[in-house]
């Protein structure tokens, strides 16, 4: 039986492998093993399945534009309950997404960003940070509010 010890290093392994992998059949995205894995995990999926194309390199505050009308997109991807939204600037359209433990996602928030608006007005926030936290639901509840003609097409 193996230790745990021996279990975190074969699985660690296994995620190197995984990222290595990752690297060559996207090489536009540098997979790494920290907090942005699961980011940009989610914007290679969102790639595949919604009418946007990434850039190739890193771009203040977008991570890519649509294809139809080439306006500025940022994406944000959760595995637990929340998301980060900026404190200092409304991106032109917003896409967040949950991906689940199974490799599915759930499309949590899609389309421009004036339901932000109320709702950032309502909030409080820490001074030391630049994003507020936004959950889940509250993503889910906004998105009921987009203006429907701003939502990026899916493929």
């Amino acid at each position: 039986m193996k230790t745990n010890k021996n279990l975190v290093k074969a699985k660690v392994k296994e995620l190197i492998k995984i990222v290595g992998e990752l690297n060559e059949k996207y090489p536009h995205k540098k997979f790494t093993l920290d907090g942005r894995l699961v980011g940009d995990l989610g914007e290679i999926i969102v790639e595949e399945n919604y009418m946007l194309k990434l850039y190739d390199k890193v771009v203040e505050k977008y991570d890519g534009r649509t294809e139809k009308d080439d306006i500025p997109v940022q994406i944000k991807t959760t595995m637990k309950n929340s998301v980060w939204y900026p404190r200092d600037y409304h991106p032109e359209r917003f896409l967040a997404i949950e991906l689940t433990k199974n490799g599915d996602f759930n499309e949590l928030y899609n389309g421009d960003t004036e339901p932000f608006k109320e709702y950032i007005k309502t909030r409080k926030f820490n001074q030391n940070y630049k994003y507020y936290t936004v959950t889940k639901g509250k993503l889910i509840e906004l998105n009921k509010e987009v203006d429907k003609k701003t939502r990026i097409e899916i493929r």
